[in-house]
């Protein structure tokens, strides 16, 4: 049967995505590290050959912002699910190549409200990883206004950080529309569609094969798909849509599968309804310092997760470090023998308490004033 290419839309994106939930941690001494929201960006990769051997080098990683047809609506739920099975090759103990049978999932449940800024994402898959990890893998991203909040189960807590800019054009485009780019198009020069009202939205409805995806993207191959999609009849974005499909990756380095039955679903619903984001309560409780680690009066924390918090204030890096010297002891912390270095404009402070040990590093905040960096260490 004649196969054609296609974007094989949830492994890869939501792969990325995945990988982009990784959180960096401030460094010791160094100002907390900002970190860009999931769905800030969508990255293109495109291999670029060299003059000399004709080879590709290393991707090179560029930004394109792609409309959604949801950059107008004022709020909205939504959710994307993709599932998995099939084979993958791996090598035995005798280093030979077999089929292994894999399977797994995604699914995504998000909300988007424009004023005030804010939006959610929960995530939940299994399989990602690769063949050999059958690890559930849960994250949630909470943001309001330039704070965000962030669940890993890894480590079964929240961790707290500034958002940086909110870019909600980016954050709109994952939806089918840019996973599969030109589908829409082409379904509606083919016409044929059926009027429906889904999710209590008119909207048009179309059916296609693997015939109709377009092949101007190759990152994979598929010898048949089946599934609808619904365009809105106002504003024109994706309000349901599902595929099942049997695809083939030539890339021998995708962790997910050689071949497989794929299924996807995804839905916009509560559109232009009232939606209140609000960090989970747990969340809340985990942000900032433990109760026995102060701060200053008018701490704006820039990171916290347990065992840690970062903030700035607007007092000196003298008035800061006098504020620990006298604080911490009235909270049961002793400060270390040689446990005060001072090198310009840079102090660490070392206390204990118990098997405890709290490490307080104060430096200058360019044009913040000054950067407060608490970490504990237990035995």
């Amino acid at each position: 049967m004649k196969t054609s290419r296609f974007v094989l839309a949830g492994i890869a994106v939501l792969a990325m995505l995945a990988l982009a939930w990784t959180v960096r941690v401030p460094e010791p001494a160094q100002s907390p590290a900002r970190w860009a929201p999931v769905g800030e960006r969508l990255l293109q990769v495109t291999p670029q050959p060299t003059e000399e051997t004709g080879e590709a080098e290393e991707p090179e990683v560029t930004e394109e912002a792609l409309p959604s047809g949801l950059e107008k609506l004022d709020s909205f739920r939504g959710e994307m699910m993709l599932s998995w099975s099939g084979t993958k090759a791996v090598e035995d103990e005798a280093g030979k190549k077999v089929d292994k049978q894999v399977e797994g999932f995604f699914n995504l449940k998000f909300a988007f409200v424009r004023q005030p800024p804010a939006y959610e994402m929960h995530m939940e898959s299994r399989g990602l990883e690769g063949p050999e990890s059958d690890k559930l893998s849960k994250i949630s991203y909470v943001q309001v206004g330039d704070t965000a909040w962030v669940y890993q189960n890894d480590t079964d807590s929240w961790m707290q950080m500034p958002a940086g800019e909110m870019v909600s054009d980016s954050f709109l485009q994952m939806t089918p529309a840019n996973l599969f780019p030109g589908l829409d198009t082409t379904l509606q020069e083919k016409g044929g569609a059926a009027e429906q009202t889904v999710n209590q939205i008119k909207c048009y409805n179309y059916a296609f094969s693997e015939k109709d995806i377009p092949t101007s993207v190759e990152l994979g191959q598929i010898s048949r798909a089946s599934g609808e999609v619904c365009l809105a009849a106002e504003g024109g974005y994706i309000v349901n849509f599902s595929l099942s499909a049997d695809v083939a990756s030539p890339d021998e380095e995708n962790p997910v599968f050689d071949k497989a039955s794929v299924k996807m679903s995804y839905k916009v619903f509560d559109v232009n309804q009232p939606i209140v984001i609000e960090p989970p309560a747990e969340a809340l409780a985990q942000s900032g310092a433990r109760e026995d680690i102060p701060m200053t009066e008018d701490a704006k924390i820039e990171f916290s997760m347990p065992g840690m918090v970062s903030y700035t204030t607007a007092l000196s890096i003298d008035a800061v470090t006098k504020f620990y010297e006298t604080e911490m002891p009235k909270q049961g912390w002793k400060l270390a023998e040689d446990g005060k270095i001072q090198v310009e404009d840079w102090v660490a402070l070392t206390f204990t308490k118990g098997k405890d040990e709290a490490s307080v590093m104060i430096s200058k905040e360019e044009g913040k004033g000054t950067s407060v960096m608490v970490t504990i260490q237990s035995d």
